[in-house]
């Protein structure tokens, strides 16, 4: 029987000791190796917004593991210490980053959450910024204490409401979500570029109908962070944050029109949308809310969070 040496480099610096590519296994010492978990029962969603939502439905079927109705944010964000089993004090490491080439960068220990962040980071912008993350397995007990639950239930729930709306799709997400209509126009400008592995930049959207005499500026770091409404009367105002979520929606079908999608002439409405709870504490605000993106304005809520009734099972 042919074996393969297990030789393995593990680095230090910058708060991490990680490996730069796990990429030979002893056979004869698969079976001695332990992980956290002794095995895997089922998948979840790091964050429910984009591709990440819905990838672990696709990883579920493959692998034949039940997927859980529940997410790691209640929304996306774009850094890694904004998954909420983070801020309340669980571990991400040991975690693995690998790209569609076979790279797989190991993290075995990190000093704080962030800095896992800044080293993946520049990691992910190497591998030509396309990687599959995992992190440190969660127990039940952390599932049902430390994430946003019910996650896949509220998206399937909003999804059918806007798709089988009869009149407004905006009104029916307002209605379902408890949210607010902050503009419907036209976007007049884009500003954005992509740096260390973000994109950031802002649009502008210039009112119609009754928000003629209104512009409305959405300030961006892969997802939306902030809303500034100006008047005609040049009276400039706040009017939703981060960690609320900030929807640019396409005006006649409710479409999500992601960051990188934004351009000049689409006609679009602007909601904002409560947040989880568990986004919304002392702790919480530390990590997600507007002093952690560099926003001097304090974090005001835009309404009560809807809690999600389950997806009703045949």
């Amino acid at each position: 029987m042919n074996y393969f040496k297990l030789i393995l480099e593990v680095k230090s610096g910058d708060g991490i000791r990680y490996i730069d590519n796990y990429s030979t296994v002893d056979s004869r010492e698969e079976t001695k190796c332990k992980n956290t978990a002794d095995r895997i029962v089922g998948v979840m969603s790091a964050e429910i917004g984009g591709m990440n939502a819905v990838e672990p439905l696709v990883v579920g079927a493959l692998l034949d593991l039940p997927v859980v109705d529940c997410d790691g944010m209640g929304r996306a964000f774009p850094e890694l210490q904004m998954f909420v089993p983070s801020i309340y004090g669980k571990s991400l490491t040991p975690c693995c980053l690998v790209d569609d080439k076979g790279q797989q960068a190991v993290v075995l220990k990190a000093e704080t959450p962030k800095q896992l962040e800044d080293h993946f980071r520049k990691t992910v912008v190497s591998m030509g910024c396309s990687a599959a993350l995992s992190f440190n397995p969660l127990t039940k007990s952390e599932i049902l204490e430390k994430s946003v639950l019910y996650s896949l239930s509220r998206a399937r729930h909003l999804g059918h409401k806007v798709l089988s709306a009869t009149s407004s799709p905006i009104d029916a997400i307002i209605t379902k979500e408890n949210g607010t209509l902050l503009i419907i126009g036209k976007i007049s400008n884009v500003a954005r570029k992509t740096n260390e592995g973000f994109d950031k930049g802002n649009v502008t959207i210039e009112g119609t109908l009754k928000w003629s005499q209104s512009t409305l500026n959405v300030e961006f770091q892969n997802e939306n962070l902030l809303a500034r409404k100006t008047t005609a009367q040049c009276t400039e105002m706040i009017v939703a944050t981060v960690p609320d979520l900030i929807c640019i929606v396409d005006s006649d079908n409710g479409q999500p029109i992601p960051t990188d999608e934004l351009r000049y002439g689409l006609r679009v409405a602007v909601l904002a949308i409560p947040a989880s709870p568990a986004l919304t504490t002392l702790q919480a605000l530390q990590v997600v809310g507007t002093s952690a993106f560099g926003i001097q304005e304090n974090f005001q809520p835009i309404g009560m969070y809807n809690t999600p009734s389950l997806i009703p099972i045949p």
